[in-house]
């Protein structure tokens, strides 16, 4: 137990003196007692933050050293075999899982070679971890596909997607066969290499007719659609414009030009005059 004793100094602060001051022996003359007790716990809370830094540097440390320590650089694993990739791995203490199902094709890889692994190589792994591989099924074998059938312009667009080109188009004319390409080199499911060209040869069926396109301008309409379809052509759907001076149902402008080549499966369009108000002649389709 302590006994302290208060007096008033000077300027008017307590000033504590112990009657029996633990610390006698120890406190420096003239350091008040609540200074130097205030230095041994400023003293003591700095001692533990110390220690505490000292343990958490050596918890760290121990981690690096059991986990990190023990850690080693994945190998550079693509392009090598199966085999081979498994030999290295096993030499560093490392594991590979072959990922058949992500296996695909590849131009710059061979086949059954290493395409892709994961970690990477380089970075760090633990002992026994597995390296996830995908195998590399080689270039893509290339097949001509079968166009038999096909009109040319058609099989080019086929041939596209494929990374194929259309070669050099023959032609004949049979009335009675059925029109479109009926043959090709090479045949269908040959192996071809990439931007190949495949020939075809192609009927025509029937030889087509020609015309020349009338001048249909300021002809009743009517009259020319019944005319035309008549003789097989085929006429659209008329455009409607009111025209002073003009007639009603009367051609104001027509498409393919006079003069055209026209043949029975091209369509004819035209412009039609109407009065003011008036509704669409039957000529609308």
């Amino acid at each position: 137990m302590r006994a302290l004793r208060f007096s008033i100094v000077a300027n008017g602060e307590p000033n504590c003196q112990h009657v029996l001051c633990a610390e006698a022996g120890r406190r420096p003359a003239g350091v008040p007692c609540y200074v130097f007790r205030m230095r041994r716990v400023l003293f003591r809370v700095l001692y533990a933050f110390l220690m505490l830094a000292i343990f958490v540097g050596g918890a760290w440390l121990a981690f690096q050293h059991s986990i990190v320590g023990r850690s080693v650089p994945v190998p550079e694993l693509v392009g090598k075999s199966l085999p081979d990739a498994i030999r290295i791995a096993h030499d560093l203490g490392l594991r590979v899982d072959d990922q058949a199902s992500r296996a695909r094709n590849d131009d710059r890889i061979a086949r059954n070679l290493i395409l892709s692994q994961q970690p990477e190589s380089g970075s760090l792994a633990k002992p026994s971890q597995l390296i996830h591989v995908v195998i590399s099924l080689g270039p893509r074998e290339l097949r001509s596909p079968e166009l038999t059938g096909l009109p040319p312009r058609a099989a080019a667009m086929r041939l596209a997607a494929d990374t194929l080109q259309l070669g050099a188009v023959s032609w004949y004319r049979d009335p009675v066969a059925r029109v479109g390409i009926v043959a090709q080199d090479p045949e269908p499911e040959t192996p071809v290499s990439k931007d190949g060209a495949i020939a075809v040869l192609t009927n025509r069926g029937l030889p087509e007719t020609r015309y020349v396109m009338p001048d249909l301008i300021g002809k009743d309409a009517e009259q020319v659609r019944t005319r035309l379809e008549r003789y097989g052509f085929r006429v659209g759907s008329a455009r409607f414009e009111t025209y002073e001076g003009v007639a009603p149902n009367t051609i104001l402008k027509q498409f393919p030009p006079a003069g055209s080549p026209l043949s029975s499966r091209e369509v004819v369009s035209v412009t039609v005059s109407r009065a003011a108000d008036a509704a669409a002649p039957a000529i609308v389709r």
